[in-house]
């Protein structure tokens, strides 16, 4: 349900104060369509091709993917656009005439001021925040709202116990690596105010690329990792081919956001019987308000969006508001059909089901486990009940079984039904669509909760679908899983 179903592993908070362009629903999807490319002249206004060529546009694109990786995705933070990549982020400025095509275009790191130097440069105020101990007028009033003083504090602790004392910090265009005495860790954000507070900052584990030998090999490094693990690699379209690897296929676990694909897959047969069409419009009330990731819970209410826009938005941003306004379109019978679970929540009722205040809504819905209209009707009272704060999650994972369950065999039969559909093209996730003919991809993640589904069609036009899940009670090693996931990919090439 989160922005980005890659979220570092330790502390990401961002509450971005700048100056940069503000983001508008369309240009995170932009973005995404640049970077999964290769990039189209009609994609840029005449006067931005006259200065810079879709051919020059793409060679800048190409080095800065060999900087930071493959792109994840883009979305928004605190109203600046931030482009997902697996070893770093950027700030994105751009602009977009009344066709889409981009008028203006412009990269930055998400580490301010990193050049500058003495006691207030961005390398003295890292030292200071992970030396310790904690000095909060170092952090923006809302950065300590959405992670309290005593979270925060918590979690340097805690990191400085494992990682051991601060060495070095060094910094780079795109970032900066806190050298520890036990090992090295990434900040791929670090913001701050006029007042030189910080505003946002991002860290994760520093993660290499990983090749297997052999598929046993990938089979054995997922299942060494702590927690129940899920793992399918199986040839689509050959009939009774064993799987490459499976481990634990046919168990259900919760899955986050791929469960959507559930709702495109529903939403698809509907179109192709003739009962809806994919220019039908649907209206942003307030009631269909959820929290991000994705950017309609801030559009205006009675904005219009066409089924087409939503499905686009739901797959690629993982926007939770476009994801319930096609639930309620479609209707939940046929999704959870579908999905193989009676009753599934929207992403707003699972929301206010995880929100501290509503404990006991919560009680109920567990009471309910095995009655499936006593849990319909706590539903339906969730759907109006209030939300959670940001800060709500930042202890760890809060009501794991508030969540959808599915195993890799059923998300690997969705992802083919929908896998032709350009909406889940838009956000390649961990696969390098230059690799494949086609790649289609669908990931989720909560606190404890990691799945990555992708369907690809390699250079010799054999089609795969790699489906991957993780689920802990405790904060997962995100970057370890993708880092894994990715050389399950690399052995399909």
């Amino acid at each position: 349900m989160r922005p980005s179903w890659r979220a570092p592993v330790f502390l990401s908070v961002s509450l971005l104060a700048s100056a940069h362009a503000q983001a508008t629903p369309d240009i995170p999807a932009a973005v995404t369509r640049l970077f999964s490319g290769p990039v189209q002249a009609a994609w840029l206004a005449p006067d931005f091709q006259a200065a810079l060529s879709a051919e020059q546009l793409q060679a800048g694109l190409d080095s800065l993917r060999a900087q930071l990786g493959a792109f994840v995705s883009a979305g928004t933070q605190g109203g600046v656009t931030v482009a997902v990549f697996e070893k770093g982020q950027l700030g994105v400025q751009a602009a977009l005439d009344d066709q889409g095509r981009f008028t203006g275009l412009r990269f930055a790191p998400l580490v301010a001021n990193a050049d500058a130097t003495g006691a207030d440069s961005p390398r003295e105020l890292l030292r200071r925040i992970f030396s310790g101990p904690l000095d909060p007028a170092l952090f923006a009033p809302a950065f300590l709202e959405a992670l309290p003083e005593a979270q925060l504090r918590s979690f340097l602790e805690g990191l400085r116990a494992q990682y051991g004392p601060l060495r070095d910090v060094q910094l780079s265009a795109t970032g900066a690596t806190l050298i520890f005495e036990n090992g090295p860790l990434n900040v791929t954000q670090f913001t701050l105010d006029a007042q030189g507070r910080v505003t946002g900052l991002v860290v994760a584990p520093v993660t290499p690329d990983v090749t297997f030998a052999s598929p046993d090999e990938a089979r054995a490094a997922f299942a060494a990792l702590p927690g129940q693990v899920s793992l399918l690699v199986q040839e689509v379209g050959v009939q009774g081919a064993a799987p490459l690897v499976a481990l634990n296929a046919a168990r259900p676990l919760a899955v986050g956001s791929t469960f959507k694909l559930a709702i495109l897959a529903e939403l698809q047969a509907q179109v192709s019987a003739g009962q809806r069409a994919w220019t039908d419009e649907l209206t942003l009330t307030d009631a269909d308000r959820s929290l991000p990731s994705g950017t309609l819970q801030d559009a205006p209410t009675g904005s219009r969006y066409t089924l087409r826009d939503l499905a686009a938005r739901m797959i690629s941003q993982s926007d939770n508001t476009a994801t319930d306004l096609l639930l309620h379109a479609v209707g939940r019978a046929g999704v959870e059909a579908r999905f193989g679970q009676r009753p599934m929540p929207g992403t707003r009722e699972a929301f206010a089901l995880k929100n501290p205040a509503n404990a006991a809504l919560l009680a109920e819905y567990r009471a309910a486990v095995l009655n499936v209209p006593a849990r319909r009707a706590v539903l339906e009272r969730a759907r109006v009940a209030p939300l959670p704060a940001a800060s709500d999650f930042a202890g760890g994972p809060l009501a794991r079984d508030v969540e959808w369950f599915a195993s890799t065999q059923r998300l690997c039969r969705l992802m083919n039904d929908v896998a032709p559909l350009k909406e889940t093209q838009l956000n390649p996730g961990v696969a390098d669509p230059a690799e494949f003919r086609s790649v289609s991809f669908k990931g989720g993640n909560e606190p404890g909760v990691l799945n990555l589904t992708t369907q690809v069609t390699t250079p010799a036009g054999r089609t795969y679908c790699v489906s991957a899940t993780w689920n802990d009670a405790r904060a997962l090693n995100d970057p370890q899983f993708l880092a894994l996931y990715g050389g399950v990919l690399r052995l399909l090439r």
